[in-house]
């Protein structure tokens, strides 16, 4: 019961409704055009080859259902949690008990993939780009990258939904943009590259069994509609704009993710991917 030294007298806190269609749509592209791209997209083409379109094109078709789902309950429940909340609302204890450790535990290593994701290509970029020689750190540089773009982050998220929502479009727009000078530039690459097509011959070169060991390599990088969900307290007009923005964010992403399949294989082979990747692992940035 609330007294009137409450600060909330009515006893329920609530999340402010804030966030735009547009803007919890565009965390959800960002959510999904991360490392998954850049880093998963390389190791998925060292195990299914060419047959990398296939797998993209499965995941997409397979996350299609799975967003049915999301967008309809996210229209139905305007509280945050997403998933958690859904199966604490409809399932006996202690499923929600449970299924909340198993949420937090798989957005701990997917943030953890992301954040060294960046560290090991930023690192990368400072050392072997721009040629910068870097003093002995008594862990790894792109750790510490990591570790900082986690810090600054979660400072931004602190702030609230609304600038949460603003800096999600900046970073979400840069990386689209960054997406398609890869499109533009491997397609031009590709009309200049004579026999590019052999690249394509051999579609199935391991057969359908690593076709599925990459989707499940990749799907992490289709599951940024759960995101929108998680965000259902702060959205305006939840029941019209999740299932909108859920939708959305996959139109954009799925095209874009078989884009960049065909223009790395055409333009550079997933074997040469492979090699070129640089390493996320403690023996320092571009280790082989």
């Amino acid at each position: 019961m609330a007294t009137s030294s409450d600060p909330f007298p009515g006893g329920d806190v609530r999340l402010s409704r804030e966030m735009s269609a547009f803007s919890v749509m565009m965390i959800g592209v960002g959510a999904m055009i991360g490392v998954g791209i850049f880093v998963l997209t390389v190791i998925a083409a060292g195990v299914a080859g060419p047959a990398l379109i296939l797998v993209f094109l499965l995941n997409g078709v397979v996350t299609l259902f799975t967003a049915m789902a999301y967008a309809e309950l996210g229209s139905c429940f305007h509280d945050a949690g997403g998933g958690y909340l859904w199966i604490k609302e409809g399932l006996p204890q202690p499923n929600g008990f449970i299924s909340g450790w198993m949420s937090w535990f798989s957005h701990a290593v997917a943030c953890s993939l992301y954040a060294l994701g960046f560290g090991a290509y930023f690192g990368h970029v400072l050392t072997e780009g721009f040629g910068l020689e870097l003093p002995s750190l008594p862990i790894s540089l792109e750790k510490l990258l990591a570790v900082v773009a986690c810090i600054t982050f979660a400072h931004i998220n602190f702030h609230g939904a609304s600038e949460t929502g603003k800096m999600g479009n900046i970073v979400t727009v840069a990386k689209v943009l960054v997406i398609g000078l890869f499109i533009a530039f491997g397609i031009a690459a590709m009309s200049g590259r004579a026999g590019w097509q052999a690249e394509f011959k051999a579609f199935l070169p391991a057969g359908m069994s690593a076709v599925f060991m990459a989707m499940g390599l990749t799907f992490i990088a289709f599951q940024g509609y759960e995101v929108i969900a998680q965000c259902s307290e702060e959205i305006v007009q939840p029941r019209r704009n999740i299932p909108r923005a859920v939708f959305l964010a996959l139109l954009i992403v799925i095209p874009i993710y078989l884009l960049v399949a065909v223009v790395a294989l055409g333009a550079i082979s997933g074997r040469g991917l492979l090699v070129q990747a640089p390493s996320c692992e403690s023996g320092g940035v571009g280790k082989r």
